[in-house]
């Protein structure tokens, strides 16, 4: 099984449905997708990232690890190295609530 890649430039040619077909099929089987050809830029991506890695770092990382989802999954899963940043979910559209995240330096 590979998670479904969805090539945004295909959008607007002669694979419009095969590609509109693949997105359907990502989102109501996966409910995610890869994307390519996005046109976002590489820097800000990767700013992002790190903006997300040093909010969890900074305030959700004790929380995350308190909390019963985590202690359901086990101390020994719970503490081994994994990127628990897959976890955390921002929200942006159609309205950004970055107002929301105060201690989040930019």
């Amino acid at each position: 099984m590979e998670i479904p890649v969805i090539k945004m430039d295909e959008l607007h040619g002669e694979k419009r449905s095969e590609t509109l077909s693949l997105l359907h099929d990502a989102c109501a089987q996966w409910g995610f997708f890869w994307l390519e050809n996005h046109g976002i830029n590489d820097d800000l991506m990767d700013r992002t990232k790190e903006l997300v890695n040093k909010h969890y770092d900074q305030n959700m990382e004790n929380n995350f690890y308190s909390s019963e989802i985590a202690k359901t999954i086990g101390p020994d899963k719970v503490t081994s190295n994994v990127d628990w940043e897959c976890s955390f979910m921002y929200h942006h559209q159609p309205k950004s609530n970055i107002h929301d995240i105060p201690e989040l330096l930019r």
